[in-house]
């Protein structure tokens, strides 16, 4: 009797436990911002597929995901406005107007802050991503595009594209701290997970600037046709870089600043982002209207997921959630 209530006790145990870890489990999910059919493809990226098709406002480009608030921030360049969307409904419950062209969208990693870099106005908008209030803006130069956070909440940093820099404002009040030069229309931009390294994709150079963000000492990275967005590794040893005109993906070795592998993804390839669960890496193909995976570990393509017309996922656009 003695044993068979051990026995039970393991029994239960065990299940206790793979329920705990089942509800423990993280999963990432991707938001994919399609331009042509103004949607969001929203993809379980375990399963690999679309489980939401979400309407936006007209032109959706830009993306920012908060999984701590549960909320998808949206530029829509044509309609002049930001979507915001609740993760757990999957559905537009709010829309923030943006007199002008938003394009690129970052959130702040304290998210207090959001920021929307409009594009035709040459301006940086910050907005409380709580209340939708606008609390500050600012003119930086010239067709502000790619726009990204520092890890301490305190640098914004913006790709000026048509001036050929990087602009450094101090994120609580938007005043200019640095302007440094990079390659020809510099696009999106990405930091290491530490904020050490800045990386500019030069789109008309066909090159990656790699900024130290104590010195401003930069290395340059040739790359492939016309890049367009980069990522970088959570270790920050690989660089991940999408290149339109030749459909492709380099990856780069960062501690050497060479390029190791050059994959073959879907056409005209835009937005990226990493999947640190997943140990993947996604590419929206506005060309083809699919998504490409890639496994990070063998740097191979593994899988391909169709979604809305032209995607350009333009950010940061994986959530990981509980």
């Amino acid at each position: 009797m003695h044993f068979l209530s051990r026995q039970w006790l393991s029994f239960f145990l065990c299940l206790a436990l793979s329920a705990c870890n089942q509800t423990n489990m993280k999963n990432s999910v991707a938001y994919i911002t399609n331009q042509g059919d103004n949607t969001i493809s929203v993809i379980d990226t375990n399963q690999q597929k679309v489980t939401h098709t979400i309407t936006v406002g007209k032109a959706p480009v830009g993306i920012a995901v908060s999984s701590i608030l549960q909320r998808v921030f949206v530029t829509n360049v044509e309609s002049e406005t930001v979507s915001v969307i609740d993760t757990q409904s999957q559905k537009v419950i709010h829309t923030i107007p943006i007199k002008g062209s938003p394009v690129g969208i970052a959130i702040a990693p304290n998210q207090q802050t959001l920021y929307v870099a409009d594009w035709y106005s040459n301006r940086i908008i910050a907005i409380d991503p709580i209340t939708y209030v606008m609390i500050g803006e600012t003119i930086v130069e010239k067709a502000p595009a790619g726009i990204i956070v520092s890890p301490d909440n305190q640098r914004l940093y913006i790709a000026a594209r048509d001036t050929n820099e990087i602009v450094v404002l101090n994120a609580n009040d938007l005043k200019l701290l640095n302007r440094i030069p990079v390659g020809k229309h510099p696009f999106g931009i990405s930091l290491s997970n530490d904020g050490s390294t800045l990386y500019s994709v030069n789109v008309y150079d066909n090159t990656v600037s790699m900024i130290n963000t104590s010195t401003w000492q930069q290395d340059i990275i040739k790359v492939g046709d016309h890049p367009y967005c980069a990522v970088a590794s959570p270790d920050n040893q690989t660089l991940y870089v999408t290149n339109t005109l030749d459909e492709s993906l380099s990856v780069v070795d960062i501690p050497t600043k060479k390029t190791i592998a050059t994959l073959a993804i879907g056409d005209t390839p835009e937005g990226i982002s990493y999947d640190a669960i997943n140990q993947r890496v996604l590419v929206a193909n506005w060309g083809s209207n699919n998504v490409s995976v890639i496994n990070t570990n063998t740097n191979k393509v593994i899988g391909s997921i169709p979604v809305g017309d032209k995607p350009r996922a333009f950010g940061q656009f994986i959530s990981s959630n509980n």
